[in-house]
């Protein structure tokens, strides 16, 4: 799967599981609860492989059970060392 399906993947498993993304110029990217709604702020100027490391990272705390997630991300999702959550093989 290539980065920018991978970033979409988690797109849609963001919206599926209710978490809203909000896309910054500037600043960290990272999951956070405002006023009890979840949100994922996530730079839009980070490279793509960047901005799936932010994603592995705080969905890596996420309850998922119950969610359908592809393959390749539960790979990512699964995987101890942060160096290689970008190292999937493109189709």
């Amino acid at each position: 799967m290539n980065e920018e399906r991978c970033l979409s993947e988690f797109r849609e498993l963001a919206r599926r599981m209710g978490i809203v993304i909000r896309y910054t110029g500037e600043g960290p990217s990272g999951l956070c609860t405002v006023k009890g709604d979840r949100i994922f702020f996530l730079n839009r100027n980070l490279e793509v492989r960047e901005q799936i490391r932010a994603f592995v990272r705080d969905f890596r705390t996420l309850d998922l059970e119950g969610c359908f997630i592809v393959p390749v991300i539960r790979d990512l999702l699964g995987r101890e060392n942060d160096e290689a959550n970008t190292g999937w093989e493109a189709d």
